[in-house]
């Protein structure tokens, strides 16, 4: 729903930013659609299973027709068919949100073939992470839609749920209230202190990294800019985080939040390995706003599901995040 002077059943808040598209709440008993804009399923048990967790819970499911297909080894489908899957889904009067079935890769070569009006008449909730990223920030660059990085169908929902991930999941797609400071079980590492309120822009750092210079790549200057990745050694991190500083990203965003980067135990490279809290803390001085470690956000169980584009707050006084707003109206 558009913000305008027509929809102040919204609590006044979400005005900080007029030209904000925020979806509806999603009702119980409501339609998701599952949708593959990226890569396909490794085993579609697991998406089954993440499919029966939702019905389970009372909600109906409705799968895209294209969603099953492979092309080119790393493609779930053809780029068309994976753009024409996500329109059929906004276009859907019965469908309340978008669950993406997985990451991997593929939105970025579908941004410039997205049909951007057909959101801005439709916005729903749709619900990706990792390489669904370029997707979230091109809407959120064209459009300032809100959308939500977090949990995943075949990936989270697939076995045993993380209880602390889902009550925070359910609760920012479904209540209208602000959603208030982020109490998660893991303790948050302040790397510089300060206060800063900006739009939450959260992603994969490589994904972020990817979309500098491109015009689907919001502006960054004002913003809580929250980077995870996975599979990563660190000398690879940091080459993308010095990308960020050399594009004066680190500076001119208002705060930084790094989640977590989970490396694998496997050295892919020669190269000497370096702890990843190193790089960061190195990197927080690049920053001219106030920068976190530790958020519950990541390639792992336990994940928050941040709304892109609500407003939000870093603070030494909060030691963490508070989201100002809802994320649903």
């Amino acid at each position: 729903m558009f913000i305008d002077s027509l929809s102040r059943v919204f609590h006044t808040n979400l005005t900080h930013f007029p030209n904000m598209y925020v979806p509806r709440a999603l009702p119980k008993g409501g339609t998701i659609g599952i949708v593959s804009p990226s890569s396909p399923q490794r085993d579609f048990a697991r998406l089954e299973r993440g499919i029966a967790y939702l019905e389970s819970i009372g909600y109906r499911v409705e799968v895209g027709v294209n969603a099953s297909k492979v092309h080119g080894a790393y493609l779930a489908g053809t780029d068309q068919e994976r753009l024409d899957d996500l329109h059929a889904m906004i276009r859907d009067p019965r469908i309340d949100a978008i669950f993406c079935a997985r990451g991997g890769y593929g939105t970025p070569r579908m941004l410039d073939g997205l049909d951007y009006s057909l959101f801005r008449r439709h916005p729903k909730i749709i619900v990706g992470f990792s390489d669904v990223t370029a997707l979230q920030l091109a809407l959120w660059k064209r459009l300032k839609l809100v959308t939500f990085s977090g949990m995943l169908p075949s990936v989270d929902f697939a076995d045993t749920v993380d209880a602390e991930s889902e009550a925070w999941f359910w609760r920012v797609l479904t209540s209208t209230r602000p959603l208030g400071t982020i109490r998660q079980s893991q303790p948050i590492h302040r790397l510089r202190s300060g206060d800063a309120v900006g739009p939450l822009l959260p992603g994969n750092l490589t994904m972020i990294s990817h979309l500098l210079g491109t015009p689907y790549m919001p502006m960054v200057k004002g913003a809580v800019l929250v980077l995870e990745d996975v599979g990563e050694d660190t000398y690879r991190i940091d080459r993308m985080l010095t990308q960020l500083r050399l594009a004066g990203a680190l500076r001119d965003a208002a705060a930084v939040g790094f989640g977590s980067f989970t490396q694998s135990e496997q050295r892919t490279t020669s190269t000497p390995h370096r702890p990843v809290e190193e790089v960061l803390s190195e990197f927080a001085a690049s920053a001219s706003g106030p920068v976190i470690s530790n958020v519950m956000y990541g390639h792992q169980a336990k994940k928050l599901t941040l709304p892109v584009g609500v407003r939000t707050r870093i603070s030494y006084r909060l030691h963490g995040m508070q989201l100002m707003d809802a994320a649903v109206c």
